[in-house]
């Protein structure tokens, strides 16, 4: 005679499943990497406004240096070796900041840039 239909779950393999997976995560989370560090604003090394070049981006998509005279921004790049700020106004287009960040790109590979939005 055949037994009759079993209606519960057998959990035995969920229990398995469920410790390998924990055993796996107990292992590989030590060897991943950390987080990176971040500097949030006005915190650590660096942070007075002074150690910052300002660029602003004008809104026919010149460039000037706030704080220093508009010639030469392009060598204030150049000799700047903290973050950059560039500012541009909301309503221009992706491509006008996208290549003010290629050309400062050019001038110092791997620099920092921060773009802010900027009404003013």
């Amino acid at each position: 005679m055949a037994s009759p239909l079993r209606s519960d779950i057998n959990v035995t393999p969920l229990v398995d499943i469920v410790l390998v997976l924990l055993i796996v995560f107990m292992t590989l989370v030590p060897a991943l990497p950390k987080a990176l560090s971040a500097v949030l604003p006005g915190q650590g090394e660096g942070s007075s406004t002074s150690t910052r070049l300002i660029l602003a981006l004008s809104p026919d998509g010149g460039v000037t240096v706030v704080g220093r005279p508009a010639d030469a921004w392009a060598a204030a790049v150049q000799a700047h070796r903290g973050p950059i700020v560039l500012r541009v106004p909301p309503d221009l287009p992706l491509s006008a900041p996208t290549r003010v960040l290629d050309e400062v790109e050019g001038l110092r590979p791997g620099a920092k840039v921060a773009l802010v939005a900027w009404t003013g």
